[in-house]
């Protein structure tokens, strides 16, 4: 009971509004006050509004079987303002100080289990169907907090690719872009391959398609035999093309002491025309933060990113594969999720370090003009009741997947508080 109470009271749990002492005096919590681990149920320095007159001092937390003892222990008058109780049965509360204001808060037994199962990560609170009951302008400023959230933890990401790439914003965007390209079911074997992509050797020779194009494909694995599919080997092998290329990374592989990922790492997939396509972003040399940055529309980014294949890639979906009608440009979809994933966190993180707060708010801005995205865990909410209307609601509703319910996060998360909120009775 006395970790429940502490629960509400330093989360602000109780509601903002409507709060009458066990007199019928109405009360504001104006300032919480401080705890100490030696005595955590007295919070010392609270502001308390008393209809209508501050108060300062401390405000003591009782729960039902302290309630039954002397306020002596608690305090003296002189430095109580207000002592809150708990009980899992309603009742009035008799124990009073003439001059002391009390709060009396009632829960049913049933939540006080499910408060520690949450708490000890047994279970979860029960509030996703609360969550649809909130008032609209409410849903929105906590889903806005929790895309905030979102981008600030994307950002350590960046700032740690940045350092990597000694500082170079240009490489560090071209990084996080290679990543998105794994469109999720393959962004960790991308940002493996990221990781080894030696961007100074790519500067040397970016004028260079066919270098560049070695680089790319032979850091990746994929310009071992081995890792073509034995029905199209033979085809590979004679090919004019995959032996300029392998022939190019050899010698750039000795002059920059190249790192190449192990082909076995791509499974059974063909991400060649993936990787094509970045070769070709990298050679277009649009694909830049001064590019992103200055891109005024949505439209102006679609035609950043969307460009057609040509030669080789053009016809053919990996090395010594059957020609193919032709590998035109990206759909929507997947330039939506680049955009989503490697842009709209470089222009925040970028507009942090330029201190220029439009920026910030233009990728934000992004994500509300881009359609809500659809996966396995937005279909789950929508399930619930949820009805993102825009990317940035679909990335606040994955924040809120992976960074509460999904690790049980349930006591930081203010959706969990609102859940409370309605479990509670104020007397």
């Amino acid at each position: 009971m006395s970790s429940i109470l502490h629960y509400i009271w330093s989360k602000g749990a109780l509601p903002e509004s409507g709060l009458r002492t066990t007199a019928g005096k109405e009360l504001y919590i104006r300032v919480p006050g401080n705890c100490s681990t030696c005595e955590p149920n007295i919070f010392k320095e609270a502001v308390i509004e008393i209809d209508g007159v501050l108060f300062g001092g401390s405000v003591i937390l009782l729960d039902e079987t302290e309630l039954q003892k002397s306020f002596q222990t608690c305090g003296t008058e002189e430095t109580t303002v207000l002592i809150v109780s708990l009980s899992s049965s309603p009742k009035s509360t008799e124990h009073c100080y003439d001059k002391t204001a009390q709060l009396h808060i009632t829960c049913t037994q049933e939540f006080i289990q499910e408060f520690h199962a949450t708490i000890s990560q047994e279970e979860k609170f029960l509030c996703n169907s609360t969550i649809v009951e909130l008032p609209n302008k409410h849903l929105s400023s906590v889903l806005s907090e929790l895309l905030v959230e979102r981008l600030e933890d994307k950002q350590e990401i960046i700032e740690r690719i940045f350092q990597q790439c000694d500082q170079r914003w240009d490489d560090t965007l071209l990084k996080i872009a290679i990543r998105s390209f794994g469109f999720g079911i393959q962004s960790d074997i991308f940002e493996a391959w990221a990781n080894l992509l030696n961007t100074q050797a790519l500067g040397k020779h970016s004028d260079n398609q066919l270098q560049v194009e070695a680089i790319f494909f032979g850091q990746a694995g994929l310009l071992d035999d081995e890792s073509i599919p034995y029905y199209y080997r033979n085809d590979a092998i004679k090919n004019v093309y995959y032996n300029e290329l392998k022939r190019e990374f050899h010698f750039l592989q000795n002059k920059f002491n190249l790192k190449k990922l192990d082909y076995r790492a791509w499974g059974n997939s063909t991400p060649h025309v993936r990787i094509a396509r970045l070769a070709t972003l990298y050679l277009l040399k649009r694909f830049t933060v001064s590019g992103i940055t200055t891109a005024n529309t949505l439209t102006d980014m679609y035609k950043l990113l969307n460009h057609s294949l040509s030669g080789y890639w053009q016809n053919h979906t990996c090395f010594g594969g059957t020609e193919t009608c032709g590998n035109g440009c990206m759909r929507q979809k997947q330039v939506d999720i680049i955009i989503i994933n490697s842009i709209v966190p470089m222009l925040y993180v970028y507009g942090k370090h330029r201190r220029d707060e439009k920026m910030c708010k233009r990728g934000i801005e992004l994500l509300r003009e881009i359609d809500s995205e659809e996966n396995s865990i937005i279909k789950r909410w929508k399930e619930q009741g949820m009805q993102p209307k825009c990317a940035a609601d679909s990335q606040a509703l994955l924040h809120l997947h992976r960074s509460y319910c999904k690790t049980n996060n349930c006591m930081n998360c203010r959706f969990a508080l609102h859940y409370i909120r309605r479990k509670l009775t104020i007397k």
